[in-house]
């Protein structure tokens, strides 16, 4: 039975993705289970956890490009942002057309900035914003740059814009979704909001979270190998001695690999299995060194 990996749950609304990390540890009995990527309550959609050892590639997997489908009501502005709110504002949506939401959303394709809005889990001097936010207390939130890859409109029923995004780790699509407004004249808010792909976790393969955890451990069978969880990485084979020496966390000095960049993350696979995650520091001609980081029990 694989007692390490990764399980990509479709998180249900209404719940934190703290609330599925304790369904899932609970359901497989597992001792150790985290998750990449917080998705607010209100938001559905892929959830990859990481599960005993699988906690171990958390900051990897969480690295990747996201996707979500998600709905912009125009007109209508709340204090979070988002549809689980208070009304703060109304505005004039009236004579916004397709072509004008077309139009706007080109603009926020490539390098843009974003100030994280103030219902979020940033922390501002250890503490976090939706903390301060439920005080009352409002402070000056650093603007940060993040990448939109796409932003696509799929039909606009005014008023309320239905569009795909993918962008980079750390995009807050609420906060995407005030700009939009304002860009087009008015305010607005994310009325709902779908994550349908998390690097290479697409939500065609996440499990329902009532289905996984009515398996109970017979839901261990279902765990991505840590393996294939890193899929995206390249791939570094070990011999007998070679994988000794990288359990010790013993450096890696290898010729005739043409598959890695100096400065990469790898990972160094002995007998089909995971054994650990390694950073080629220098590379000369075809000499490569690696020093694994990240080591698995075997």
């Amino acid at each position: 039975m694989r007692n390490d990996g990764v399980v990509v749950i479709d998180k249900p609304s209404g719940l934190t993705s703290h609330d599925v990390v304790q369904k899932v540890k609970r359901s497989l009995g597992a001792k150790k289970v985290g998750h990449t990527g917080t998705l607010d309550p209100f938001a559905t959609g892929v959830l990859v956890l990481g599960v005993n050892q699988g906690t171990k590639l958390i900051p990897y997997l969480d690295k990747t490009e996201k996707a979500y489908r998600g709905v912009i009501e125009l007109g209508t502005a709340t204090d979070t942002f988002d549809a689980t709110g208070e009304i703060i504002d109304r505005g004039d949506a009236g004579g916004i057309t397709s072509d004008d939401v077309r139009r706007v959303l080109e603009t926020f394709v490539g390098e843009i900035t974003q100030r994280p809005p103030m219902y979020s889990a940033v922390k501002v001097d250890g503490i976090r914003l939706y903390t301060l936010a439920r005080k009352g207390v409002e402070v000056e939130v650093a603007e940060r740059t993040v990448t939109i890859t796409q932003v696509k409109m799929i039909s606009y029923h005014p008023p309320c814009i239905t569009l795909d995004v993918t962008c980079s780790p750390g995009t807050y699509i609420r906060t995407l979704a005030v700009d939009i407004g304002r860009a087009l004249g008015t305010c607005a808010f994310l009325k709902e909001l779908r994550r349908t792909r998390s690097g290479p976790f697409h939500i065609d393969t996440a499990h329902s979270l009532d289905e996984f955890t009515t398996l109970g451990r017979e839901g261990w069978a279902h765990l991505i190998g840590l393996r294939e969880a890193v899929c995206n990485m390249a791939e570094v084979s070990l011999t007998e001695s070679d994988a000794e020496r990288v359990s010790q966390g013993g450096p890696l000095f290898r010729d005739g690999i043409d598959t890695v960049t100096e400065g990469s993350t790898v990972k160094l696979v002995y007998e089909g299995r995971l054994l650990a995650l390694g950073r080629v520091e220098t590379r000369r001609k075809m000499k490569v060194n690696i020093r694994p980081f990240k080591v698995f029990h075997r």
